[in-house]
């Protein structure tokens, strides 16, 4: 009994409790738990494909124009950029010389422009459609646009990415190619650049530059540098040629300059007797030294720029170079590197020189002079003292090439690696002991023309032998 009255008086107090009322449930109608299959379809319509181009107008392989690609240039896709450099070629391979005529300002802007690109390929494919711009091009044509060259050359070489730092070499490379003129004239904007690739300013209190160290590249420090060099010894090679067309020019013209000024009434064009060429310089005022020192490398801009630049130069050749020449033979062994190195060192020292022989005229100071009080003991401490050399591995083939006398192939395989660098180093003394000063030569310098005289009577011996 107890049992049942604990139930009834738990059903009691469930009956007693406030019930809510359930909410009933809500159905869809019917036929909106079906799938509807039909479609509404709307036309999608291009306007630039409806574009109606002129039958005579060139366009790519895609129907565009060469101004629809040079809109894409600066499209945030990549593969869109890609894509038009790539068409832009080309059309250029093809139509070039129509092409450039009526847009070549904007087809060298554009494609300048990528120079800087983030990525690799473009700024390869881009250099690629700038060598067909130039190609065609006469430098009186380049002039009004030199400014763009110089100044995209400038910002890769000195650009935060190392990638596009290292392909402002490859752009350098198509300047000096096309347009190596352009490229001297502006070569006071340029050079510095070069010093800022391989070197850094030391502090304040310590002037001049030091080396600098690059850890996360691909290029080791050493081969970095020859790149460098090897560009700025064309630059070098350019700037004397340049120099040395301006003279074969001034020789040449018979031309009589009018200068224009206030009391200049009338310009005498032509005489009875005989024509002359008359070039009228309304713009020109004061010296003409000032204007060409504007427009090319002054001999003042030059020294400033070599006292920079060869101890960085000597640096890079003493981290190379072996310490002790080897006994076994006459030649010191150097790395392939290291010969890389030297080649480049050594074409730059004589194309200075080349440059200071043209200059020297133009100075206060005697060039000639300075650079032999400047540079000749360091020259002679660092480069001749273990004068001459030789490529690692080249020395045993070449003394067996002497002993056996098989062919002549032998010989120049073997020694004819370093025989030219070895005729530079020496030709670059002799200029330096050509130089006549006060002093009394010392017995050192005295050595080191022996050793020269030695090495050049050893050289004409073994190839009459060899000949005969």
């Amino acid at each position: 009994m107890a049992k049942g009255n604990k139930h009834l008086k738990h059903l009691k107090s469930e009956k007693a409790k406030v019930k809510l009322k359930a909410k009933k449930t809500k159905h869809l109608p019917k036929g909106l738990n079906v799938t509807n299959p039909t479609f509404k379809i709307k036309k999608i319509v291009i306007r630039e494909q409806l574009k109606q181009h002129d039958e005579t107008e060139i366009l790519s392989k895609r129907k565009l124009n060469v101004k629809d690609l040079l809109s894409r240039l600066q499209h945030h896709n990549s593969t869109v950029r890609q894509d038009a450099v790539k068409e832009l070629k080309e059309i250029l391979s093809e139509h070039s010389l129509k092409l450039l005529s009526t847009q070549f300002g904007p087809l060298l802007q554009g494609i300048c422009a990528l120079s800087l690109d983030k990525e690799r390929d473009i700024r390869r494919d881009s250099l690629k459609v700038l060598s067909l711009i130039l190609g065609p091009v006469s430098n009186d044509q380049l002039n009004p646009y030199c400014d763009v060259l110089v100044s995209y050359l400038r910002c890769a070489m000195t650009h935060i990415d190392p990638r596009i730092k290292e392909d402002s070499l490859l752009f350098l490379d198509v300047l000096v190619q096309n347009c190596s003129n352009i490229l001297a004239r502006n070569s006071y904007k340029v050079l510095p650049n070069f010093l800022d690739m391989i070197s850094k300013l030391h502090t304040e209190m310590k002037p001049g530059r030091q080396l600098v160290t690059t850890l996360n590249t691909k290029n080791t420090n050493v081969r970095w540098r020859i790149k460098v060099l090897e560009r700025l010894a064309t630059m070098f090679s350019s700037i004397v040629n340049f120099f040395k067309s301006q003279q074969t020019n001034g020789l040449n013209e018979s031309g009589k300059v009018i200068r224009v000024n206030k009391n200049t009434r009338y310009i005498p064009v032509y005489i009875n007797t005989h024509f002359q060429n008359c070039d009228i310089q309304f713009e020109q005022t004061g010296d003409m030294k000032k204007n060409n020192i504007e427009k090319s490398l002054d001999a003042e801009e030059l020294m400033k720029y070599v006292e920079l630049l060869m101890p960085l130069i000597c640096d890079s050749w003493i981290e190379v170079c072996p310490d002790e020449k080897n006994t076994d033979n006459s030649a010191l062994l150097i790395s392939t590197e290291a010969l890389e190195l030297l080649k480049s060192i050594v074409e730059i020292i004589q194309l200075i020189i080349e440059c200071i022989d043209i200059l020297y005229t133009e100075c206060d100071i005697n060039m000639k002079y300075w650079f032999k009080e400047k540079f000749q003991n360091t020259y002679t401490k660092i480069l001749l003292s273990k004068f001459p050399y030789n490529k690692l591995g080249a020395a045993g083939s070449f003394l067996s090439s002497i002993k056996n006398r098989k062919r002549q192939e032998d010989f120049s395989e073997s020694y004819d690696v370093c025989l030219g660098y070895n005729l530079r180093i020496c030709q670059i003394y002799i200029w330096f002991t050509s130089i006549h000063d006060d002093k009394m030569m010392s017995k050192l310098n005295k050595s080191y023309c022996r050793s020269i005289i030695k090495y050049l009577n050893g050289m004409i011996h073994f190839i009459f032998e060899l000949n005969n």
